[in-house]
């Protein structure tokens, strides 16, 4: 062993290095780019234990054939570590391009011309094979072309490792350190490599020791800290998904409003193409409302193919890390459908405001003269549809009042609770009768919208009024935090389970329906209010809406 050359044993030791570091990798195989580094690796161990081996040779023409290997390492090295370097950072496109592939004829003719070299003497010339003290070295003159080889395979590392530095630090200082001994690796061996090319230092080539640092380094970033568990890839597919991906167009415009990105949504309410849209103004391109860079829109028409769609418009500022103002995200969100829902819903609710109401109250008028003259049986047939006229009144004007009812934040304002509720449960109280307490502190002010407010807590008693006979009811309000609880609790036999059910679901079928619009349109309010709604009907039945505070002066204040 002592009178092996150092240089020779250092080779061999990142041979060993380089198998430790694929060993290590074998878990991650499967992972974006981990087959192109193990290739990468893999060139590593070739190379360095055939240089390794080729210093200990002294036929010369053991000795050319083993230096060639090494040249066909050299290239080979640089042009795996790209495909590295694309796999890892997501661009797998790029990686399985012809473009791509079309550039491994480099390292594949330039092997080819090494081991051929004694033939033409293309890449080298003027070979002679001599010792030294750090073992069997070939002393050669580079050509032009060979020269012109080491420097696409230095390009080839230096494009991999641009690569791969600048998208890893992009996840910010999750692998920032990590990105650093990534970036740092392939430095020894390419100095290594030029100071080799270029005949400075001993002629012995001290590339395979310059691995020793190179391993020592990917090591450190690919095994202790599992930068191959989570890699650019998934980023960059998620912001592919986010973007180009999804069914919303999505636009990218510069300051001025000119076309810089286009989604395929985009491209497709636009019915143009990006590539022939690039650097366009986008108000140029839509033919309906004016484009204006920066300002959103809740109503934005842009017409393509003689249709029109309406769509609302959100921008979102693209700045720099110094804060300068570089673009906007314009995101066109497709409301026709929502909108045209909306026409028919107003008509609808037109046609049930005006004829369905004016003719119950014909009805409902006829009813009640028939009850005051007739007798009998007659008279109570008559007050029967009379009662059930009233409830499809009372459930129209429910809806009506629903429907008419604001969903902004500009709509909620500060509501006096007590006063709210006496209100409301005095009116109550004389319709139904039943016994109402009322224990509401006074000067207790919610963020709420009083109609809604006021068709939460007026459906919830008259809910508990009308099926709880001789009904007890309580409304208690209490501040927890900085909500109040609002309960109604009632002594009777609990809200059915295929009630609430049907609130669970959010939706009535044939065979599981609600009896009335009221605990619906209490689901639908708290809804609209951003309020919670809890029903325990353990003993009795108990709703807990609870609501945000705005202010309190609370004095003790019991009805």
């Amino acid at each position: 062993m002592a009178d092996v050359p150092w240089v020779a044993l250092g080779s061999f030791a990142s041979g060993v290095g380089s198998l430790y570091l694929l060993a290590q990798l074998r878990e991650h195989w499967a992972k974006p780019g981990a087959k192109w580094f193990v290739a990468t690796i893999g060139i590593i161990t070739v190379w360095s234990t055939v240089y390794g081996a080729a210093l200990l040779v002294s036929r010369p023409v053991v000795r050319l054939a083993l230096e060639a290997t090494t040249w066909g390492c050299l290239v080979w090295l640089g042009y795996v570590f790209v495909g590295f370097a694309l796999g890892y950072t997501g661009r797998r496109a790029t990686l399985e391009s012809v473009t791509f592939r079309g550039l491994g004829l480099v390292p594949a003719a330039v092997t080819v011309l090494a081991l051929s070299n004694g033939a033409h003497s293309l890449l080298w010339t003027d070979a002679a094979v001599a010792t030294a003290d750090a073992g069997t070295v070939v002393d050669y003159t580079i050509a032009p072309l060979g020269y012109l080889a080491i420097f696409a395979a230095m390009l080839f590392v230096t494009f991999g490792t641009m690569l791969v530095f600048d998208t890893v630090l992009s996840y910010g200082p999750l692998y920032r350190r990590e990105a650093i001994a990534v970036g740092l690796s392939p430095i020894p061996p390419g100095l290594a490599v030029l100071a080799w090319a270029l005949g400075i230092g001993p002629a012995v080539n001290l590339t395979t020791l310059a691995f020793l640092p190179h391993i020592a380094l990917d090591t450190y970033a690919f095994v202790r800290s599992d930068m191959f568990e989570f890699h650019p890839a998934t980023r960059r597919a998620g912001e592919r998904a986010a973007i180009d991906d999804i069914a919303t167009p999505v636009a990218i415009v510069d300051v001025a409003g000119r076309i810089v990105n286009l989604n395929p949504a985009a491209e497709a309410m636009l019915g143009v193409g990006k590539r022939a849209t690039l650097t366009d103004r986008l108000d140029d391109r839509i033919d309906g409302d004016r484009f204006v860079p920066g300002e959103d829109d809740d109503r934005f028409g842009v017409a393509n193919g003689g249709r029109r769609r309406e769509y609302k418009l959100g921008q979102t500022e693209l700045t720099d890390g110094g804060g300068t103002r570089l673009g906007y995200t314009a995101v066109f969100q497709d409301i026709t459908d929502e909108i045209r829902r909306e026409r028919r819903l107003e008509v609808l609710n037109r046609f049930l405001r005006h004829n369905v109401r004016n003719e119950s109250v014909v009805i409902q008028a006829r009813a009640e003269l028939l009850s005051e003259t007739l007798d009998g049986d007659a008279a109570d047939h008559a007050a029967t549809i009379e009662r059930a006229v009233d409830r499809l009144v009372a459930s129209g004007d429910k809806a009506r009042t629903l429907s008419e009812a604001g969903t902004d934040d500009a709509d909620l304002e500060p509501v006096d609770l007590a006063g709210l509720v006496a209100e409301t449960v005095d009116s109550l109280s004389a319709d139904y009768g039943g016994t109402v307490t009322v224990e509401v502190p006074d000067g207790l002010t919610v963020r709420s919208q009083p109609v809604l407010l006021g068709v939460v807590v007026e459906n919830l008693v008259e809910n508990a009024l009308q099926h709880v006979p001789d009904a007890s009811v309580t409304v208690r309000a209490a501040v927890d935090g900085d909500e109040v609880a609002l309960s109604i609790a009632d002594d009777g036999s609990g809200i059915p389970d295929h009630e609430l059910g049907v609130l669970d679901r959010g939706e009535e079928t044939p065979l599981s329906h609600g009896s009335g619009m009221g605990l619906w349109l209490v689901s639908w309010a708290t809804t609209t209010l951003g309020a919670d709604l809890d029903f325990d009907v353990s003993d009795g039945t108990r709703v807990t809406v609870r609501l945000p505070v705005v202010g309190e002066e609370v004095t003790a204040s019991t009805r």
